[in-house]
């Protein structure tokens, strides 16, 4: 299947989530621990009480995105289906209505392709990918555009955005598990790998390219009908 995960892979895999997950576990350890050592509650429960609810936060984050990835990795093309990547988006666009309005973002995209392709893991792709937008906004209001080209058997779709960009030493590691760009938004780490996962499987291919003067544009391609 295309975009097999190597053992060498899934190795690095599982030490970059321990190495993840062991951080917020330890914090929770060591704060529940004070907590329950004081008899009394001082001026610093709040604060210790609140580094609990953040490590459980990032727990909580960590391990839906392995379970995403996991779910993306097992994908098998018998659930594969001709289906209109337009309609997905206006399903996508619905699913992050609160968010898109509390960026004040607007994605404009222009007519996009029908292909062969798991609905619900499309979906999530979409959706990863204008989160990934979100988290890389600049001073500006969000501006996403979306848009496909038809090249030989295979379409290319576009996702443009006006944030910061990417520095180019990051433009290959984003897609990897547990990686993060030195400029992106706190997280897991594991969206554009999620996404990576679901286009490869799919048989596309997917990378990134910046501008000096900001923005950025994620590429990926889907086999033609």
């Amino acid at each position: 299947m295309p975009g097999s995960i190597s053992d060498g892979e899934l190795s690095d895999l599982l030490l970059r989530a321990c190495h993840d997950l062991r951080a917020p576990a330890r914090a929770i350890r060591t704060y529940s621990e004070l907590l329950l050592r004081d008899q009394t509650p001082g001026p610093d429960f709040n604060e210790r009480l609140g580094y609990l609810v953040d490590g459980a936060h990032k727990i909580d984050l960590l391990v839906d995105g392995l379970a995403s990835y996991a779910v993306a990795l097992r994908l098998e093309a018998d659930s594969f289906r001709e289906i209109g990547m337009e309609s997905l988006l206006r399903n996508v666009l619905a699913r992050m209505a609160e968010p898109l309005r509390a960026h004040d973002a607007v994605v404009t995209y222009d007519k996009l392709p029908r292909v062969r392709g798991d609905a619900d893991r499309l979906i999530e792709l979409l959706q990863r990918l204008l989160e990934n937008a979100l988290q890389h906004c600049g001073a500006a209001a969000p501006r996403v555009h979306i848009s496909a080209e038809k090249m030989a058997a295979e379409w290319r779709f576009a996702v443009r955005d006006n944030g910061i960009g990417i520095p180019a030493a990051d433009l290959e590691r984003i897609f990897r598990p547990f990686e993060r760009s030195s400029r992106q938004h706190p997280g897991a780490g594991m969206g554009l790998a999620i996404a990576r996962a679901i286009v490869e499987r799919h048989g596309g291919k997917i990378w990134a390219e910046s501008t000096a003067d900001g923005g950025a544009t994620i590429y990926f391609t889907l086999p033609a009908n």
